[in-house]
């Protein structure tokens, strides 16, 4: 009693005898037939009205089988085993699954007490199953996990699967909590999140499969046309405007997160940076806007706008100034910001002008990337929903 309380694990024991059976059994030794002193509480089912509940009541000799059931604090079941009468049940494995269970992660039968779980992300693979996922190839990896390519056996549709690994500078409880987020979103320019899961060994984000080119793959080849640009350019601003109105900001657009499906649609990806959003007290005060979850550096450099070099958190208005870097870059055919290390991309982002670079497009988009790519943030009056306007009223 006394291992599985240190577990933190209640027993209660049950038996189809009557009170005053188990009152003898617990009043009289071992040595003369009885159980003598027990460590756990003892209850009645003469009836076997609990016993048929779980599914163990042997009807016609009015007895129980010897089920255990370990329920979790969400009285969710978590094991259950089932010995006939004849067949002792052992203590050990059920503490080794209570370990189990409580460590999280995938663990072995074998397991010993003090090894970690088995790491999903360096058994996942292709033909591997988890869950109602069968894995058909790695599309990606990168500091936060890995995305696999998958298909999900249960509703018959192909699945990407974003496997987080453990981060000391951003907890995965955080990115999961930002994911959820931005599985609220529902929009034809944003790939939609199916689910958020952490039930099955690892933390893990369900997403749809989207079958294209990253844009930054197609900007390999040089610029776009400005037909091009603005058509690509809207329909990023359409997703965004959604996603800004539904309270949240992506936090890392970049070319490499844009999908270009071979129909021409845009595919806003992975919102792994997303963040909530406050209601501003006025238009334009990017100050209010965020609901900070830390001080660390996030996005990519070359296109994170000045104030996230500083280490502010993501806005409405970084993601604008975003928008503006893509913008030019589809319309030069190269980053508007480069530099030798991550330091000196940094460096020069932060002392950003956009004069440098807007005599290099046409002027009607030069007017909206004057207006996204302002230094200061709070002068960032243009929104995504004009921005996509804008572009839409172009000819």
């Amino acid at each position: 009693m006394s291992e599985f309380l240190a577990r933190g694990c209640d027993i209660l024991g049950i038996s189809t005898d009557t009170l005053e059976t188990h009152q003898r059994w617990l009043t009289t030794l071992p040595a003369d037939g009885g159980l003598g002193p027990i460590q756990f509480p003892l209850a009645s089912d003469p009836d076997g009205a609990a016993s048929k509940q779980y599914g163990v009541y042997v009807e016609d000799r009015h007895v129980a089988h010897r089920g255990l059931f370990i329920i979790g604090p969400d009285s969710v079941l978590q094991y259950q085993v089932v010995h006939s009468l004849s067949v002792g049940r052992s203590s050990d494995e059920v503490l080794r699954v209570l370990d189990a269970l409580q460590i999280g992660g995938l663990c072995p039968g074998e397991r010993e007490a003090g090894q970690p779980p088995i790491d999903v992300l360096e058994v996942l693979a292709p033909n591997r199953v988890i869950g109602p996922y069968e894995v058909k190839v790695e599309l990606g990896t990168g500091a936060f996990g890995k995305v696999f390519g998958a298909r999900d056996m249960l509703l018959d549709r192909d699945v990407a699967l974003k496997v987080l690994r453990s981060n000391d500078q951003v907890p995965t409880e955080s990115l999961l909590s930002e994911a959820r987020a931005a599985a609220a979103l529902n929009h034809p320019n944003v790939c939609t999140v199916h689910a958020v899961d952490t039930s099955l060994g690892a933390a893990m984000i369900v997403m749809e499969y989207v079958d294209g080119q990253p844009l930054s793959d197609r900007l390999k080849a040089g610029p776009l046309t400005t037909e091009e640009s603005g058509g690509l350019g809207r329909q990023v601003a359409r997703g965004m405007a959604a996603a800004h109105a539904a309270g949240v900001v992506h936090g890392d657009l970049k070319p490499s997160n844009l999908m270009v499906t071979p129909a021409g649609k845009i595919k806003i990806m992975d919102f792994g940076l997303a963040r909530r959003v406050l209601p501003a007290p006025q238009r334009g005060s990017a100050s209010s806007l965020i609901q900070p979850l830390g001080t660390s550096l996030s996005g990519t450099p070359g296109y994170m706008a000045p104030e996230l070099t500083r280490g502010e958190p993501p806005t409405p208005a970084s993601d604008v100034f975003a928008l503006g870097l893509i913008l030019y870059e589809m319309l030069a055919g190269q980053p508007a910001v480069t530099g030798k290390n991550i330091v000196e991309l940094l460096l020069r982002m932060e002392q950003f002008d956009a004069a440098d670079i807007v005599s290099n497009v046409p002027e009607q988009f030069a007017a909206i990337l004057r207006r996204c790519l302002e230094a200061q943030a709070v002068d960032r009056k243009i929104t995504m929903a004009e921005i996509a306007q804008e572009l839409g009223s172009m000819r």
